[in-house]
């Protein structure tokens, strides 16, 4: 779906009287919380809540940073100040928040989480920045064009001018023009090289196991592979979920080793593996070693299954010393205990 028609058809939804209310309810809701006159007074509670899909309507996944953001609340106020202060120049603010080369002052606090809050306290004046709009604004063929090495304030200000161009050329809110952006991409489905098929039965697979990337990703700092990789992000934000490659297909987990910055491609199976993940698991090393990885950089691989086969063990004896793939099983565990009464 091209953007006109995203737009078009969005339009029309939030058109209706129940999408204009919960439009309004939102944007109520948390300009009101998150005004710079009452931030000294912003909760915990209340930031986490507005991560949450259920309450802000628009974006899911921005919980998975909550518990890291709000460790230190002083120090989240003081950024969200910062962010908000409208007496500073939006570069200003902005560098002070995402400094080049240098982590985010708050960790976890991304522009998928950064930008939604200025679009909330300042509705006429800033849209939503995430890899959807990202997505959307590539494919649209309406990216600036950025000088090598630009900071995030840079990008923001260029990406934030195309936003306004189309909220005023369509006549819609911010808000309207974010959820387009969904609309656009989630139908805008990538070219497969082959069509992937799982090889285990559903109906065997006990239904926890549907989520475990989404278990992986929402825990990774606990696991053992959060140790030693990081999932790819950008300005702050997980890119690196369901990594679209358009040629090559989705890679489930895209991260990089945090001591050798290696590139790690991580390929889950929810059932049993077969070789066909091995074949599966090269394709995207080989799409990352061509269009991520720098010279000097190295891709190895990573396979999450639950049960290996005897195929399987084949194929990786005979990757053994030539390429890096390494084979994890999971394990998920259940129990009832009767209590006594």
């Amino acid at each position: 779906m091209d953007l006109q028609e995203a737009i078009r058809k969005t339009k029309e939804e939030y058109q209706q009287p129940e999408k204009q209310k919960e439009e309004k309810d939102v944007m109520d809701k948390y300009s009101y919380m998150f005004h710079p006159s009452h931030l000294d007074t912003l909760t915990k509670e209340d930031f986490k809540s507005f991560l949450l899909i259920k309450n802000n309507k628009h974006w899911d996944g921005i919980h998975r940073q909550g518990n890291i953001i709000t460790q230190d609340m002083d120090k989240l106020r003081d950024a969200l100040k910062t962010l908000l202060d409208e007496g500073k120049p939006l570069k200003e603010r902005l560098d002070f928040l995402f400094p080049k080369n240098k982590p985010n002052y708050i960790k976890g606090l991304g522009r998928a989480i950064a930008t939604p809050i200025l679009m909330f306290v300042y509705p006429t004046k800033y849209g939503v920045y995430n890899q959807k709009s990202a997505e959307g604004i590539r494919a649209a063929g309406l990216e600036p064009k950025f000088t090598r090495g630009a900071s995030f304030s840079e990008r923001y200000i260029k990406i934030n001018e195309v936003l306004n161009n189309l909220v005023v050329e369509n006549d819609i809110s911010f808000f309207v023009l974010d959820a387009a952006w969904w609309r656009m991409v989630k139908e805008d489905k990538p070219t497969l090289v082959e069509e992937e098929q799982e090889t285990e039965e559903v109906s065997t697979v006990f239904g926890l196991e549907l989520y475990l990337r989404r278990f992986l990703v929402d825990n990774w700092e606990s696991t053992s592979l959060g140790k030693n990789y990081e999932i790819l992000t950008e300005d702050g934000e997980i890119i690196g979920e369901e990594y679209q490659t358009k040629e090559a297909g989705n890679i489930d987990i895209l991260a990089k080793d945090k001591k050798s910055n290696e590139w790690v491609v991580i390929e889950l199976k929810k059932g049993p593996g077969n070789d066909t993940v091995v074949a599966q698991t090269l394709r995207y090393m080989g799409w990352v070693e061509k269009n991520k990885a720098g010279r000097e950089e190295k891709v190895r691989g990573i396979i999450i299954v639950k049960e290996i086969d005897t195929n399987l063990k084949f194929a990786l004896s005979a990757l053994k010393n030539k390429v890096k793939i390494s084979c994890f099983v999971y394990n998920i565990q259940f129990s009832l205990e009767e209590v006594g009464i």
